[in-house]
């Protein structure tokens, strides 16, 4: 019969139990990984599966009512519903730097132009 030392035997039990460990600790943040999956697209099947708003209705005050029933999609809708429909915004905005920036007015930085362009923009 073959003896294997004290110490050998120690280690190969802490290699076994931290292997465990590994595989334990993988398995769960797969299944953290799946669920969340899951709960997502559950998430969409539910509001698919309910009637549109009226066209009159504000899309935000509806995420804002709902953020608790989809709280995935409201994350989403609050990033796509703040895209400007069109460029007219942005257009503005570039005619108003042209009446900032003029022939008396040439010397100022970027920094200040955007600081003037965001106070009149928001009616500050």
């Amino acid at each position: 019969m073959h003896m294997v030392p004290f110490s050998d035997t120690l280690f190969l039990i802490i290699s076994v139990a931290g292997l465990w460990d590994l595989l334990d600790s993988q398995v769960s943040e797969k299944r953290k990984v799946s669920s969340a999956t899951a709960n997502a697209t559950v998430e969409v099947q539910r509001y698919l599966v309910e009637p549109n708003i009226p066209r009159g209705e504000d899309p935000l005050k509806y995420w804002a009512k709902q953020k608790h029933v989809y709280p995935s999609l409201y994350v989403l809708a609050k990033e796509v519903l703040c895209i400007p429909a069109s460029s007219v915004p942005c257009e503005r905005v570039f005619s108003k730097a042209g009446e900032v920036v003029s022939k008396k007015r040439n010397r100022l930085s970027p920094g200040t132009v955007e600081q003037i362009l965001f106070l009149n923009k928001n009616d500050i």
